[in-house]
Formats: C-alpha cells, sequence, structure tokens
C-alpha cells in the first residue's frame, strides 16, 4: 500500500515537472530569437550582400548602412544603385574570398576581405564600421585591386585611418 501511494505520487511528480520546465524553456528561446543584431562584422557584411543581391533596398537603407551614409535624399529606395554605385557592386567585387579580418573596439569596427574577381584579379575590400542600435552598420567602403595576392593584407584595416 504504501509503495502505491509513493508511486502516485512520484507520477504526479512527473506530471508536473514538464509544466515547470515549460516556462524556463521558452524564455529561453524568446531570449536567443530576439537577438537581432550581428554578432561578427562579417555577418553584418554578409547579410548586406544578401539583401543587396535580393534588391531588398530599404531594408539596407534602414538596418545595415549609419546616419552618415544614408544622409543623401533618396526619393525611392529603387534609387539605391545610381546613389552609391560601389555598394550595390560590392557583393559581386570578389566571387572567391581568401580570408577576412575583424576588428573591434567600443562602436567602432573595420572588417577587410581578401580575395579575387570575377578576372581572377587579387583585391581587398575595406570597410569601416558604426555599432547604432545595437547593431554594426556600414559606414565607409574601400576597394583595391592589387598586383599579386602577396599584397593581401593580414589584419583588418581601417581605410579612412590608414597612414
Amino acid at each position: 500500500m504504501k509503495i502505491m501511494k509513493w508511486s502516485q505520487k512520484g507520477c504526479g511528480i512527473c506530471l508536473m515537472a514538464p509544466f515547470k520546465i515549460l516556462p524556463l524553456l521558452l524564455v529561453l528561446v524568446a531570449g536567443c530569437a530576439s537577438h537581432s543584431g550581428s554578432d561578427t562584422l562579417f555577418d553584418t557584411y554578409s547579410l548586406y550582400a544578401y539583401k543587396v543581391q535580393e534588391r531588398d533596398y530599404q531594408y539596407v537603407l534602414d538596418k545595415l548602412l549609419t546616419r552618415s551614409m544614408t544622409s543623401r535624399e533618396l526619393t525611392s529606395s529603387s534609387d539605391f544603385p545610381d546613389y552609391f554605385p560601389i555598394l550595390s557592386d560590392l557583393p559581386d567585387i570578389l566571387v572567391k574570398n581568401e580570408k577576412h579580418f575583424e576588428m573591434r573596439d567600443g562602436n567602432f569596427g573595420c572588417l577587410t576581405l581578401n580575395g579575387f574577381d570575377r578576372f581572377d584579379r587579387p583585391a581587398v575590400i575595406k570597410m569601416e564600421f558604426g555599432k547604432e542600435q545595437e547593431r554594426w552598420k556600414l559606414d565607409y567602403v574601400s576597394v583595391d585591386y592589387l598586383d599579386s595576392p602577396a599584397e593581401f593584407k593580414d589584419s583588418a584595416v581601417c581605410p579612412k585611418r590608414q597612414l
């Protein structure tokens, strides 16, 4: 008889356990899903490249470029390629990425991509980012075509700050 009562009590605990754990799991999942900012500058660049290739220029203007980059008055987001020709071509410049390097310091960061263009010429893309509204946003871009892959950068280079 004692065994029967213990097992009934044990089953009650087993049935209640999922209801106690479920709210904890929901909080954990909701916390992970609400993380809106990209963790790395390369993640931000990858999202930028994807959105430009999808021609989602409004998203790019609203979420991926700093206020100083979007200070130009565009009449329509479809004018993005006309106002920002290098930025609109940026995802297609390097068809083969070799290495990338990034550096972050507070609300400022730099990303450098080494790779080859569609004609197999070595090139380096150097980007500066600023953190606005808890997100990394593209602030400045420089593209250099090189004579040889030996000139690839071996660390992040900030294009506006290099000597």
